[in-house]
């Protein structure tokens, strides 16, 4: 069930400022007595000043919010970031691995001391010796095998 909310002030306006003015002659507490039953009599010559100051009462209630919730979704974006540098960095780490593995796969392929003792150069020499293929191995690697084993 929900509770009302009643506000911390209510408006009381006067539209007759010279009535009023006698109220006050009569009861100089009266003014008071409404404040502290949160009540604020206004008249003619202070209704638009006081609903300025409600206007702007309001406007710094809604700032102070809004910065609340600024520094609530800077902390969050502050972790996001976080999260992103670390995806960043294991992106990072995998690709090096995967250069080494690379870099592993193509010495196996083609980078020997030496001459021939590379998967390409094994396959050059049981070409030569006879052995029966369909397709023929790419001059561009076996050219780079020959330069690359001879260094």
């Amino acid at each position: 069930m929900e509770t009302l909310k009643s506000p911390d002030y209510v408006l009381l306006f006067i539209p007759i400022e010279p009535a009023f003015s006698l109220a006050l002659l009569s009861d100089a507490n009266l003014f008071q007595e409404a404040l502290e039953r949160n009540i604020v009599l206004v008249t003619t010559s202070t209704l638009l000043a006081t609903l300025r100051t409600v206007s702007f009462i309001w406007n710094q209630d809604k700032q102070s919010k809004n910065v609340a919730e600024i520094a609530r979704q800077s902390g969050l974006l502050v972790d996001k970031f976080v999260l992103f540098l670390e995806d960043i960095k294991d992106i990072a780490d995998k690709l090096t691995k995967a250069q080494e593995s690379v870099h592993s796969a193509m010495n196996k392929l083609m980078l020997s001391p030496k001459k021939g003792d590379t998967l390409v150069g094994r396959v050059k020499t049981i070409s030569h010796l006879g052995a029966r293929h369909t397709k023929p191995i790419p001059t561009e690697w076996i050219e780079d095998e020959t330069i690359l084993s001879s260094e």
